[in-house]
């Protein structure tokens, strides 16, 4: 679903709070027999001695619960923060346009328009 760049970047962008450093990691399993197994790992570390980790089968998921357990601890971090940036992210998956149409696009819709109905 995500690439390990996505991915970290992702985990990157949803901590909203006080962090050393972060780590994302994506883990393949395949059986001989056919059966494979994807999970999704991340872990906050906010202070020296302080880890927040969750594993999960969706990506989204695991920054999701992540997060949370850090909030639960006392860290401050925005949940808010982190749900708007899953959300955004996975409308980016889907094809939505998040942004408006800028300046020089509403600039060329009016001309058309201007010129068509003129």
């Amino acid at each position: 679903m995500l690439t390990p760049l996505q991915f970290s970047q992702l985990v990157s962008a949803a901590w909203s709070g006080p962090a050393v450093a972060h780590h994302a990691t994506i883990s393949h399993y395949v059986a001989p027999g056919g059966y494979h197994y994807t999970q999704y790992q991340v872990s906050y570390h906010p202070s020296q001695g302080g880890c927040h980790f969750s594993q999960q089968e969706c990506p989204f998921q695991a920054v999701a619960a992540a997060v949370a357990a850090a909030a639960a601890a006392g860290v401050p971090v925005s949940r808010h923060h982190a749900q708007r940036t899953i959300a955004r992210t996975v409308a980016a998956l889907c094809g939505v346009q998040l942004t408006r149409p800028g300046f020089a696009c509403r600039a060329r819709r009016h001309r058309v328009a201007r010129l068509l109905y003129a």
